[in-house]
């Protein structure tokens, strides 16, 4: 499932330093549903067909990126939101050509004076999720060696964590928050449906959903798929194939 991968991009035997004048990079230069004037084309391409390997420019930090943070990428998740805006058909289209990814798992190798010590250091180990950055980009630059992210868009991870767990973070444990509280406002007894349980924001859901005192019911297409939504503490699960009554 695309929303369950996640891609190690820093291999131990490369280790990138800040002087260097290149880093990898994944680029996309052209989507892959539309044309150049940016219609819909009948026959997709392969989004891998649309992205590269590249060496580019490693970002840095100038002197007025007071509240930025310089991150050694050691993870990046790679999710359908990615997929779509490989293709152009996410709500926010990146200018081309650019960098994909929204979620980074890495380490910290510099940040702005305006960063505390209280919040960030060097050497922290950190999670990213460029989707919070202010300057917008619609969440991007994650598939590349080094990258440059606000301070509000960087947290600590603990350190039982291994930083492989952590870089689908966003786009599964967010959305499942937002629906949850934001829009359904759950608390403890009450009850809550998961459709498409056994997906990654299905199973987040799940797990928060339960963390939130919620009765939880696990919808699959098959009661097969129900195994792990119950591990995650769906209490109940429920079978809802396509093309059965």
């Amino acid at each position: 499932s695309l929303e369950n991968w996640s891609l190690h991009i820093h291999p131990q035997q490369r280790t990138l330093t800040l002087s260097d004048n290149t880093m990898r990079a994944v680029r996309c230069h052209r989507f892959a549903a539309l044309d150049k004037s940016g219609k819909p084309i009948p026959t997709p391409s392969p989004v891998r067909d649309v992205l590269r390997l590249e060496e580019v420019p490693p970002p840095a930090l100038r002197t007025d990126d007071r509240n930025k943070v310089l991150i050694s990428t050691h993870y990046a998740g790679i999710q359908y939101p990615d997929f779509l805006q490989a293709q152009g058909l996410y709500q926010i289209k990146p200018k081309l050509p650019y960098t994909p990814g929204m979620d980074i798992a890495g380490v910290v190798v510099d940040k702005g004076s305006n960063v505390p010590d209280d919040q960030l250091r060097i050497g922290d180990r950190v999670y990213a999720n460029t989707a919070l950055c202010p300057d917008g980009g619609g969440g991007t630059g994650a598939l590349a060696e080094l990258v440059s992210v606000s301070n509000q868009a960087v947290f600590p991870i603990p350190n039982g964590l291994h930083l492989s767990s952590v870089a689908n973070i966003g786009r599964n444990y967010c959305a499942a928050y937002h629906s949850l509280k934001v829009i359904g406002n759950v608390g403890p007894n009450d009850l809550v449906l998961v459709d498409g349980a056994s997906g990654g924001v299905g199973m987040a859901t799940v797990e928060l959903a339960k963390a939130m005192g919620a009765k939880v019911i696990a919808g699959v297409s098959n009661m097969e798929k129900g195994t792990l939504p119950s591990m995650a503490g769906g209490g109940k699960k429920m079978g809802h194939r396509r093309g059965k009554e």
